[in-house]
């Protein structure tokens, strides 16, 4: 009796969707708080002063006219036109991204609560698990950016083209069609799920034994809403075509396709070995399921791959996009690894607990891992960016410069030449402490040798940098070449100033000095 009343109240817990999503949605809030409570970065600031904020005679409906730059996610803007308002203008870092925490949270509430209908109430449990401890998810799901709400649209769409293959056809289609009509909207490459869910549609029905006109009649309408979709930037043509060229990307291919297996497979883990050994190679299939597309997790991976890999060799731009382009695949590879796991016997007979504390602990060490590389990179003088990597991510150091400077009376009649990563975010704190932002400069844009002009030079300078050699590269632009020594250092960067000594209050030479001649006298 004792036996079986043990059992029962494991399958309770295991079974309880309702405590999966509050554990999933605490490991989220435990992940992403101390990143969504740090300095805004430079992509953020871009989308806040010119679409969210924008212009004094600046409309709602002026956010889908504009697209200036890539930055632009239309979707997103709009709803951070209003937040912004309803603010009042309150730039608080952690309210102020609470747009984005709810549409991560969306996320795992969508992949919990209707994902169990197909997965199961433990495997669609685990799956948001590994988004809330997700390495990649996490990263982007906090910032003031169109990624968390694209990654949510893409979950809907998702759980409407299963719905369309294994329940009811018609809310199936009414999820996916709406997903994917509005995810050209929140940026244009998040057109490119719509096609893979076409044909994700499509293989399956054909999988099933429908006929060719029955696949392709369930299959098109979710293309056609996706078409739809981005056929808007047809009436921005000319502003699409300009801010596409302007928008950059990496130089190399092979390089941005082995950030993006790299970023997939660390979000995924050890969950998704089972379903990519099966996809690529025939000895470890199911005999139930030999063909390449034969099951469902690899006809997943198929859609998933064959865009991707079609983008990064078109190279639009004579560059292949930035790897963070193809976060709409997310919630797609979190299927298809799931997925793919549910069929092994060991993992299926396995309790769910076992796997998830796995896929916990595996999510904080390499989280752990990337965060050391990316701070030995940032001192060494670099700004990687990638699905894992982020420069900004969790940096104040801008903010608290800006702080500094005010707090000790320094900023006003100061020059400060900055990097060009950390310009637009150390400018907008220095406009927040209402400072003039001409005084900032950034270093790739400021004039060869400024500080020798007479308007100039009666100012007092400051070079924020990440390290000394980028410090005197930064002064021989403003065109100092003699010494210089370090006023304030905060975790990632340290503010420079000319001369050898500090001339706005005592050096540590000077203060045990001070301290050994005031001994002396007692």
């Amino acid at each position: 009796m004792a036996k079986n009343q043990s059992g029962l109240i494991r399958n309770l817990r295991e079974d309880d969707s309702r405590a999966w999503l509050l554990l999933a949605v605490a490991i989220f809030l435990l992940r992403v708080t101390p990143w969504s409570m740090a300095e805004l970065w430079f992509d953020e600031v871009l989308t806040l002063q010119y679409f969210a904020i924008g212009q004094e005679d600046s409309t709602f409906l002026g956010i889908f006219r504009n697209y200036i730059m890539a930055n632009n996610h239309f979707l997103n803007s709009a709803v951070y036109w209003w937040w912004v308002r309803f603010l009042n203008y309150n730039f608080t870092a952690h309210l102020l991204r609470w747009p984005s925490l709810f549409f991560g949270l969306a996320t795992i509430a969508v992949v919990v609560l209707h994902w169990r209908y197909f997965l199961g109430r433990r495997w669609a449990a685990l799956a948001a698990v590994m988004l809330a401890i997700s390495p990649v998810f996490g990263a982007f799901a906090y910032q003031v950016r169109g990624y968390s709400l694209a990654m949510f649209l893409a979950t809907v769409a998702l759980s409407g083209a299963m719905e369309i293959s294994f329940g009811q056809l018609r809310r199936g289609q009414k999820l996916a069609c709406t997903a994917c009509l509005l995810l050209p909207l929140v940026m244009p490459s998040a057109a490119m799920l719509a096609p893979s869910l076409a044909l994700l549609i499509f293989l399956q029905q054909r999988s099933d034994k429908q006929s060719w006109q029955c696949a392709l009649a369930r299959s098109l309408p979710c293309l056609l809403a996706g078409m739809l979709g981005g056929s808007y930037y047809l009436t921005l043509w000319e502003q699409f075509q300009r801010a596409s060229q302007e928008a950059g990307g990496w130089s190399s291919s092979w390089e941005a396709a082995g950030a993006i297996a790299l970023g997939f497979l660390a979000h995924a883990g050890f969950v998704a070995l089972p379903s990519l050994l099966g996809f690529l190679f025939p000895r470890w299939r199911d005999r139930n399921h030999p063909g390449l597309l034969s099951s469902y997790d690899r006809q997943l991976w198929f859609c998933c791959a064959l865009p991707i890999i079609a983008l990064l060799c078109l190279r639009f731009g004579g560059r292949a996009p930035f790897p963070r382009v193809f976060l709409v695949y997310l919630p797609a590879v979190t299927l298809a690894a799931v997925w793919g796991a549910k069929q092994q016997g060991i993992l299926r007979r396995a309790r769910i607990i076992y796997p998830a504390v796995v896929i916990l602990l595996t999510g904080c060490l390499v989280e752990n891992a990337c965060s050391y590389l990316t701070r030995r990179e940032v001192l060494a003088g670099k700004s990687p960016q990638n699905l894992l990597q982020q420069y900004y991510r969790g940096a104040s150091d801008n903010r608290e410069v800006v702080s500094f400077l005010q707090e000790k009376g320094l900023a006003l009649g100061s020059l400060v030449l900055v990097n060009e990563f950390d310009a637009t975010s150390f400018r907008f704190y220095w406009q927040l402490a209402e400072l003039p932002p001409q005084t900032v400069l950034a270093g790739n844009r400021a004039p060869q040798d400024f500080y020798r002009q007479q308007n100039f030079s009666q100012m007092q300078l400051f070079v924020l940098a990440r390290n000394e050699f980028e410090a005197q590269q930064l002064f021989y632009r403003a065109g100092h070449k003699g010494p210089f020594h370090q006023v304030m250092q905060t975790d990632l960067r340290t503010l420079f100033a000319p001369g050898t000594y500090s001339r706005f209050w005592p050096s540590q030479e000077q203060s045990e000095q001070l301290l050994e001649k005031a001994w002396h006298n007692k």
